[in-house]
């Protein structure tokens, strides 16, 4: 089963650190990460077109988690999924779980389990540290 992450944030270099990070401890033939956030230009923003294109290009890929940090970057994806055909939508799941510690537990995950819920699970868990 492929699978694929999509970091969205108002800023490129947040989803290009958080990308290498989990690229470096989650080496898997099946999963793909994108860093998608910025604009087109680069500039800081978010940007529901290149969710798409990331999508559209990449339809071998059976279901597509989508991490967003803040406001827009979350309005950005929310919108990307209205974009999408009905095909598409069934493989997008917008994560409620933080952009770093939740896509770099998926990505681990992802890696060595094909088991949706529990690649959800350990993605919504990451944040509890368990301090007291």
């Amino acid at each position: 089963m492929k699978k694929a992450i999509l970091l969205v944030s108002h800023s490129k270099k947040i989803t290009d650190g958080v990308k290498d990070m989990i690229e470096q401890m989650a080496q898997s033939d099946s999963l793909q990460i994108f860093s998608l956030g910025g604009t087109a230009d680069n500039e800081l923003g978010s940007d529901p077109t290149k969710i798409v294109e990331a999508i559209d290009k990449n339809d071998s890929v059976d279901t597509f988690f989508v991490f967003a940090d803040l406001g827009s970057a979350v309005l950005s994806a929310e919108l990307a999924f209205d974009m999408l055909e009905a095909e598409q939508q069934k493989k997008y799941v917008l994560v409620d779980a933080p952009l770093v510690e939740g896509a770099f537990a998926a990505g681990i995950t992802a890696s060595v389990s094909d088991d949706l819920e529990h690649i959800l699970t350990e993605a919504k868990n990451a944040p509890k540290k368990g301090w007291s």
